[in-house]
């Protein structure tokens, strides 16, 4: 598959070049629960494998088409995934074997209730003394029964939740009560969850916010209307979003930042953010944490630099920190992004005074910034031939962006520049792309050629 740059410098809405590199994603799932499943059989203690904990992940293994895909690409089965792999490496008592097989259950029941198919696994709740249906807005809360051993029995999509005192039904037909919870939904099947423990397990920046009913209520409102918004601004990126993305995870924010936020290669479909009732803010937000995940899942087909430099530290124009060679990459990726959607909301939106000039000192900013990010990967990365299309392309799109900005305030743009140009003076080694740290001196480089040489010499005579 030969892929195209210009679907991945910016949105290219989910079609088959976009389903091609998710089934590269999928593929990989389905290899390493298969070996996941091989070693519970062979290493595990015989406790455990009596338990039958594998029948979740045989069921997943077993099913075809679009929908399982969908369910072996979840955040939550992303992160079951790379806990097996980090933990499992190395000797683990049964616990840890039962609390991680047992997660697997709300997975398949979920695709189960979705496909019609039978489903008759063993599970358990996870620590919280909950079960949720990955993939669905539907949790179940057992407060008082946290880690029990339970059945799932689907059948004709219906499901039963049976354990020694509780049985618990999710029926088509009938609307579920307690203990079933109904999670808040932005588009449907995509959840705000602040309590899932393995789907969330992961979200480890910032610190994760527990809202209550009516909080995370406006929440999901807020970015249900970003995303709206986003529809009409950029479809082609909405369509990728709505695809990929499953969760969303509020974050706390107590310096009262304007935005917190955080994705992760090993939950890819989940973005954590910090409540705000500005919807622009959530897109913005929204757009830059998924950027990195579609350039995550890109990675499946194509590595876009060759091993051995993603390690090499650079200056970063948005951190008064060093940044990774491939951290600066995926953060040129996303801030192109941003600038070219506030862009474009600057042409179908009416703001006021204020607000209309802070958004194009944004744009302004974002595209002085990712021009340094494009320039030091394009002088110290080592692409491959794809890579190169990509970053020639990002560059291409960066300039219409810049396009864009002819008709802002020169004065504006002239003192984003500064401020940018400022930040790359102090940051880094005589104008290079090399970062400088805080203990570092500047001391004048000495001229290794005088102006005093003579005509003859200069000219290299005798």
């Amino acid at each position: 598959m030969k892929l195209d740059e210009k679907l991945w410098a910016v949105g290219g809405g989910a079609g088959a070049q976009w389903r091609a590199v998710h089934r590269r994603r999928t593929l990989d799932a389905r290899a390493r629960l298969r070996e996941a499943v091989r070693r519970l059989r062979g290493q595990a203690p015989a406790a455990v494998r009596r338990a039958g904990l594998d029948g979740s992940a045989r069921f997943l293994l077993s099913a075809r088409g679009p929908k399982a895909e969908r369910a072996l690409g979840h955040p939550a089965v992303d992160y079951w995934l790379s806990l097996w792999e980090s933990h499992f490496a190395r000797a683990c008592p049964a616990e840890d074997w039962r609390l991680h097989w047992g997660q697997l259950g709300g997975a398949a029941a979920a695709l189960a209730l979705e496909t019609g198919a039978a489903l008759d696994a063993a599970a358990e709740l996870d620590p919280d003394g909950s079960l949720y249906l990955y993939g669905t807005p539907w949790a179940l809360d057992v407060p008082k029964r946290a880690r029990a051993a339970v059945r799932l029995r689907v059948r004709g999509k219906i499901l039963r939740v049976e354990a020694p005192g509780l049985r618990a039904t999710l029926a088509p037909d009938s609307p579920p009560a307690a203990p079933w919870r109904r999670l808040d939904e932005v588009a449907p099947g995509i959840v705000v969850d602040d309590r899932g423990w393995l789907q969330l397990h992961g979200v480890t920046m910032h610190g994760r916010a527990r809202l209550d009913d009516a909080a995370r209520a406006a929440f999901a409102r807020t970015i249900a209307r970003a995303m709206s918004d986003m529809a009409e601004r950029d479809p082609l990126l909405h369509a990728e979003m709505i695809d990929l993305l499953r969760v969303l995870a509020p974050l706390e924010n107590p310096k009262n930042y304007g935005s917190v936020s955080s994705s992760y290669a090993n939950l890819r479909g989940l973005i954590a953010l910090s409540p705000s009732d500005d919807a622009l803010l959530q897109a913005e937000t929204l757009i830059h944490e998924f950027c990195h995940m579609k350039i995550n899942q890109l990675s499946a087909a194509d590595p876009l630099i060759f091993p051995g430099q993603s390690g090499q530290v650079f200056y970063s124009p948005w951190r008064p920190d060093a940044r990774r060679l491939r951290g600066l990459l995926l953060g040129a990726h996303a801030f192109l992004n941003v600038a070219r959607y506030l862009a474009r909301s600057l042409e179908r939106e009416e703001f006021d005074e204020t607000r209309r000039l802070a958004v194009m000192s944004n744009v302004a900013r974002r595209v002085f910034q990712v021009e340094a990010a494009l320039s030091a990967c394009a002088e110290h990365a080592d692409f491959t031939e794809f890579g190169r299309r990509l970053l020639l392309e990002m560059w291409r799109e960066l300039g219409l962006v810049r396009h864009a900005m002819l008709w802002f305030p020169a004065k504006l743009v002239a003192e984003q520049r500064g401020l940018c140009d400022a930040h790359r003076r102090e940051r880094t080694v005589f104008g290079t792309w090399i970062h400088k740290s805080p203990e570092f001196v500047d001391a004048a480089p000495r001229p290794r050629f005088t102006t005093t040489a003579t005509p003859a010499r200069a000219q290299g005579k005798k």
